[in-house]
């Protein structure tokens, strides 16, 4: 299945956004055994904020591990990826 974050918006920067966007998948998560493939095509921008609250807060919640197993991403640029990676390394440094 394709998760595709460009149909949310170029510019994803709300921890609403983020909110929407984690129960989504986490839906998908629950209710499927689909590897579930996080494109990022056409967008521009992503906040702390957002990676945060969806992809950070979805692989605590769910475990990393399976997180990991489940989710691919793809059709990202540097900078996302590195606000990707803080997220989830700030996240799950947390107790």
């Amino acid at each position: 299945m394709i998760f595709k974050f460009g149909e949310i918006g170029m510019s994803l920067g709300t921890r609403v956004l983020g909110v929407e966007a984690r129960e989504k998948l986490h839906n998908i998560l629950i209710n499927t055994n689909d590897i579930i493939i996080l494109d990022f095509e056409g967008v521009t921008v992503l906040s702390n904020s957002f990676a945060d609250e969806c992809i950070a807060k979805l692989a605590k919640q769910v475990g990393f591990n399976k997180f990991k197993s489940r989710t691919t991403f793809r059709n990202f640029n540097p900078f996302i990826a590195k606000v990707i990676k803080n997220a989830l390394n700030n996240r799950l440094a947390m107790n």
